[in-house]
């Protein structure tokens, strides 16, 4: 039986078995500790300091071109 629509919303209210499914694996994952892991931060900070100095290198060489096309 299937009681969810072409998009995979239930139309049959909490009865519906694939609802009382998809609630039992989202349960499962809350208490097993799989929900809601955060990344490390530290990492994110890494990531964004090369990004950052990865920027300053492209505008700092685009500058100095730009000096020794245009520069008196």
């Amino acid at each position: 039986m299937n009681c969810c629509n072409d998009m995979g919303t239930c139309t049959q209210g909490r009865d519906c078995p694939i609802r009382k499914q998809r609630a039992k694996e989202t349960d499962d994952a809350y208490l097993n500790g799989e929900w809601g892991k955060v990344a490390d931060p530290y990492g994110d900070v890494a990531d964004t300091f090369k990004a950052l100095i990865a920027f300053i290198a492209v505008t700092a060489t685009l500058t100095l071109f730009a000096f020794f096309i245009w520069g008196k």
